[in-house]
């Protein structure tokens, strides 16, 4: 599952016993190994809303560096994984985190976004699965949008930094899968930013897949903003999506992916997020690698 769960644990919105019980009992009804997060303010916020002993906390490297963090409310990226599972936790990919997209010849600045978290899982069977939990700059939601502006420059450098990891996957033929918010509609038709991921460096020009291309959105929610009349939309465009390796895409043609969407009547009484959890469930054999 990866869920953007909007500045959980912060000041900036305020949640009561209710609105955690909520999140709790969606994790408890779709019950995923893994939970790739978004928006996390720190370890115990996300504790609060997990089965107590059932999940092992990756929170975001970035949350131990104070001068890539904010001092009140912060948005950092994690997992949180069944203690089942064996995992490895290699360094996090930081140079996602920049003030603006630097010219050519020029070094990247460090600013404070997201980091993308990184995990390894080592199931029982199969082989090893690189994950990453990833929240791109915001600003840039479509190809509509110029891509000379500031956010879209950012977002396009961000994205080479993806490109890099993925072709580090693909040439050591190892299984990835890339969870979380984009801040961008990349099931669109010809979009740029899954174009720019995806163009192989290999032969095999399908060895990256958007696995969220077909997925019905409908994500009815309140928009969480002090001091201003409540205000409920409803998404029927995803820009939370999975970007993975050819053989997890092979293992979802016996699988599915889907959104997990609010009732009207939760998001009225409740202050949960802005976006809704998207589930992906599949299982991996042996000798499906790439």
């Amino acid at each position: 599952m990866s869920w953007n769960l909007e500045w959980f644990g912060t000041p900036r919105v305020t949640r009561t016993d209710a609105d955690y019980a909520y999140f709790t009992d969606v994790i408890r009804r779709v019950s995923p190994d893994i939970i790739a997060f978004q928006e996390a303010d720190s370890k115990e916020a996300v504790e609060r809303i997990l089965p107590k002993g059932q999940y092992s906390l990756y929170l975001s490297d970035r949350h131990g560096k104070a001068s890539e963090s904010f001092r009140n409310s912060n948005q950092y990226t994690g997992f949180a994984i069944r203690q089942s599972l064996p995992v490895s936790d290699p360094k996090d990919i930081a140079s996602l985190n920049i003030r603006t997209a630097p010219k050519s010849g020029e070094r990247a600045r460090k600013g404070r976004l997201r980091y993308g978290t990184y995990v390894v899982v080592h199931p029982q069977s199969g082989t090893p699965i690189h994950l990453l939990s990833v929240h791109l700059k915001s600003g840039c939601y479509s190809s509509k949008i110029s891509r000379q502006s500031a956010s879209c420059r950012v977002l396009s450098y961000q994205a080479g930094v993806l490109k890099n990891w993925i072709d580090q996957r693909l040439a050591a033929k190892e299984s990835f899968l890339i969870s979380g918010d984009f801040n961008h509609r990349m099931a669109d038709s010809g979009d740029w930013l899954y174009r720019s991921l995806s163009t192989a460096s290999s032969s095999d020009r399908h060895s990256v897949q958007l696995l969220t291309k077909d997925v019905n959105a409908s994500c009815y929610v309140r928009l969480n903003r002090s001091k201003r009349k409540a205000e409920y939309r409803r998404y029927t465009a995803l820009i939370d999506h999975f970007v993975a390796s050819a053989d997890i895409a092979y293992a979802l043609r016996q699988g599915k992916v889907y959104q997990y969407p609010f009732s009207r009547e939760d998001v009225r009484r409740l202050t949960l997020s802005d976006h809704c959890p998207l589930v992906l469930d599949i299982r991996l054999q042996p000798g499906s690698g790439l």
